[in-house]
């Protein structure tokens, strides 16, 4: 497995390379690969032709906002796996003209008749029955509205050009659809799409999908009632509730993004502003509030200190503790946040760590902390698990201006649902609801919680830094331990993404690392008790990670796609 990774990684470099050759030859990037450097804007994707259309609309005059949304709509479609118009997400933008942030959630949201689904777990994960209302235009064509500067039509004219004259697949695609072809061969509309003639899509085959061209276009026509109403939403409730669904016409009608404040913290003198809930940001803050209880640089990177590594590990498992404990959608129940990312809190849980040993030694026992006594009100808190699965993607932007989004949005799985209606691969949004507590149960019109945490890092008022990835459970880890790599031990943008990852949470019997971790840091961490699992040393296990960089003493924008991922950054 690690050697096909591997293979797959090294693979997808070389197309990247020669994708950017291209692009450079013609001018219309200045700089571009899994690193660069640019002086008037930025981008981090998962693929360059998402790079290349945002940054074309960048030297049209577009701002930040306008690059990310035609990124993502570009995305969804020349990286279907990941995510698209049958999905959601959240997207964190900061306006430096005005020192504004916001925060818009369009995750998927479950329908008013989610009661009457009969749904099965794992038999029904990966099927129409898993399908909740998507979220992902309310959201892009919001954020367009409200902070973008062009036309709809225009930001999406690169997605409809990708879906409706094609583009040739590339080698992560093609291994990603060969190792789903069971989950594409249950719907013929799905099958005819990536399996023709039977047989699976290759390597630098032509992927054309006129049908959500079709889609777009009326998108790009109508705005958002394109997709939420007329025929287009006909098909899709039509569709999902002839497989076994629940999707109705008023699901879609009602579907709104939601514009709010972002999740804010502080760390180490910077400003953190991350995802609000039910997505989990909240713990993006909680776990850097305890970690401001100790001296990581004096005490050493994980990947090299057997101390430094314990450290955040047991901050990690203590975090997802928490988080599966407390966090949902708080229009149905009331959330600890004050709690939960207050510096007071931090300290208690940070004293809870024992410095030496893990402490229980069984991650399953790992002990839910108690935030109530810093909330106004009085909550339970409840404790479950949850799958570890999931397919999603992430993109940063940074402008000229210093504006900057950091956008994740997801299908759920590899592919979703596995179902295609009128061109548009529908979510498995149901697996992230809980199945016995009630925090996060599956309720009519509720939002499921969300791993997702897209971040920006300010500094003096300024975009320092912008950070996400995709990963399912694994995101908050791996945003925790960029943020480390970035302020606690002054890593750029290229080495806090190359840093070995690791991930210790409450609902996992080891602790899972790559390779690269030293063998020195490896016995250590038996000695203290901790039961290890190790990975590749560059695995998509551990995230796909986009991140930027602002230099302000030298005015340059440094950005860096995930060796792991093969995505690309691109800037001039």
């Amino acid at each position: 497995m690690t050697q096909t990774r591997l293979r797959r990684s090294g693979l997808r470099a070389l197309a990247l390379l020669a994708v950017g050759i291209m692009l450079f030859s013609s001018g219309l990037l200045a700089d571009q690969g899994q690193s660069a450097v640019g002086k008037e804007a930025m981008i981090a994707a998962a693929h360059p032709l998402a790079a290349r259309a945002a940054l074309e609309v960048l030297r049209e005059g577009g701002n930040a906002v306008d690059a990310a949304v035609t990124a993502a709509f570009v995305i969804g479609v020349v990286e279907p796996d990941a995510s698209g118009l049958g999905g959601g997400g959240g997207m964190v933008i900061y306006l430096q003209d005005e020192a504004a942030s916001h925060y818009i959630n369009y995750y998927v949201q479950a329908s008013e008749r989610i009661n009457e689904l009969q749904f099965t777990r794992p038999a029904d994960n990966r099927s129409a029955k898993a399908v909740l209302v998507p979220g992902t235009v309310a959201g892009l064509t919001l954020a367009l509205e409200r902070f973008g500067t062009l036309p709809l039509a225009r930001v999406l004219e690169p997605a409809i050009r990708f879906a409706e004259e094609g583009f040739a697949v590339d080698q992560t695609l093609a291994m990603i659809i060969l190792d789903n072809v069971p989950l594409l061969q249950q719907y013929e509309s799905t099958a005819s799409l990536y399996l023709p003639d039977g047989f699976p899509l290759a390597e630098g085959d032509t992927l054309r999908q006129p049908d959500l061209g079709r889609t777009l276009r009326a998108i790009a026509s109508h705005g958002p009632k394109g997709f939420y109403g007329g025929s287009v939403a006909e098909a899709i409730v039509s569709g999902t509730v002839e497989h076994g669904g629940v999707l109705t016409l008023e699901d879609m009608k009602r579907y709104e993004a939601q514009l709010v404040e972002p999740l804010v913290g502080t760390y180490r003198g910077y400003e953190i502003l991350s995802a609000a809930i039910p997505q989990s940001g909240v713990s993006i803050v909680e776990g850097l509030n305890m970690l401001e209880n100790t001296d990581l640089a004096s005490t050493g990177h994980f990947s090299t200190s057997g101390q430094g590594f314990h450290i955040v590990a047991e901050m990690m498992r203590r975090v997802y503790a928490d988080r599966v404990a407390f966090l949902g959608d708080p229009r149905f129940h009331p959330i600890p946040v004050r709690g939960l990312t207050s510096k007071e809190y931090a300290a208690e849980r940070f004293r809870d760590i024992d410095q030496e040993r893990a402490d229980p030694p069984d991650y399953r026992k790992t002990s839910t902390g108690n935030p109530l006594p810093y909330e106004e009100e009085s909550l339970v808190p409840v404790e479950e698990g949850e799958g570890d699965g999931g397919h999603t993607t992430h993109l940063t932007v940074v402008d000229g201006r210093g504006n900057a989004v950091s956008l994740t949005q997801t299908l759920g799985t590899f592919f979703g649902s596995g179902l295609i209606v009128e061109g548009v691969l529908l979510n498995c949004g149901m697996t992230n609801f809980s199945t016995r507590y009630e925090v996060n149960l599956p309720e009519p019109g509720k939002r499921p919680r969300s791993s997702i945490a897209p971040t920006i890092i300010l500094k003096d008022g300024k975009v320092s830094a912008t950070v996400g990835s995709p990963g399912a459970t694994r995101i908050v880890a791996v945003v925790l331990e960029l943020i480390v790599n970035l302020l606690d031990f002054s890593m750029g943008a290229v080495e806090a993404n190359d840093a070995p990852r690791f991930l210790c949470q409450k609902n996992d019997d080891v602790l899972s690392l790559e390779g690269r971790v030293s063998l020195e840091v490896q016995a250590d961490l038996r000695r203290r008790g901790h039961t290890l699992q190790v990975y590749g040393d560059y695995d998509l296990f551990f995230g796909g990670a986009q991140i930027i960089v602002v230099d302000h003493a030298t005015g340059t924008l440094h950005g860096s796609a995930d060796p792991r991922r093969g995505g690309v950054a691109a800037g001039y």
